[in-house]
């Protein structure tokens, strides 16, 4: 299975979505669909750890690797473990993304907790002393940048290794800028602007976010950025059913 970081490389669009329905078969769908990751929401969605270990196993073995937002940091060790490919922290500041560093590289880097019985290392084929070699690499952190206190901190973020891709986040951008709920506002546009220029001129890749097709090309064609998560499982579904209703009413 490719990790997030050969994927970023790969030619073409990458394209993950995002999954809010606490069920294994929605990776299923994702994978069949064709997309390239899938994006498990635990800021926003009900996902204990049980079903996350569900899911998670089930991207793995599909051969889809998974990307979690978590809600705890207390949270990762256990995703990481169990096989996930990725972590996304939300609302970051330089502290919170030292800590996420902390907690999912190993030494040198950071200080991931080493146990040599984790499901992750069983299911790369490979000892313990191979996984450790291999583990940050395979491993990736997404740092999502959403607010002022974040973008002070930016240069001190993309100055971190560790830090594997950079992320935004326009509807909190918008709160933190006193815009709420306009997400598209000039103002929103200029503040996600600077963080892609100075995390591309940082030489950290990008993932964004997009939840129509012109705002997804909007970002190839702005900014060159082919690596993004789009829409949701329940838009996907609410579209589909509302669309198959109004053709026959």
């Amino acid at each position: 299975m490719k990790t997030l970081k050969e994927l970023s490389k790969q030619e073409g669009v990458v394209l993950g979505t995002w999954l809010s329905l606490t069920d294994p078969s929605m990776v299923e769908f994702v994978k069949w669909s064709g997309f390239d990751f899938v994006c498990i929401d635990n800021e926003y969605f009900p996902f204990d750890m049980n079903m996350m270990a569900q899911m998670i196993r089930t991207a793995n073995n599909l051969d889809i690797p998974s990307l979690v937002r978590i809600s705890r940091m207390d949270d990762i060790s256990m995703l990481i473990s169990t096989g996930a490919y990725g972590i996304m922290i939300p609302d970051c500041n330089y502290e919170r993304a030292k800590e996420a560093v902390d907690r999912i590289k190993y030494s040198p880097i950071g200080k991931r907790s080493m146990f040599g019985g984790t499901r992750a290392m069983r299911i790369a084929g490979m000892n313990f002393k191979e996984y450790h070699k291999k583990a940050n690499d395979q491993v990736s952190l997404v740092v999502q940048i959403e607010g002022k206190e974040g973008m002070e901190d930016l240069d001190k973020i993309l100055a971190l290794e560790g830090v594997d891709f950079m992320c935004t986040g326009r509807n909190d951008i918008s709160q933190s800028l006193g815009v709420p709920g306009e997400p598209f506002h000039p103002k929103v546009d200029e503040f996600e602007d600077a963080i892609i220029k100075r995390s591309q001129a940082a030489g950290k890749p990008i993932i964004l976010g997009a939840f129509t097709v012109e705002e997804a090309r909007g970002y190839i064609k702005k900014h060159g950025i082919n690596m993004q998560i789009v829409s949701r499982d329940i838009s996907f579904i609410m579209d589909g059913m509302t669309g198959f209703v109004k053709a026959l009413k």
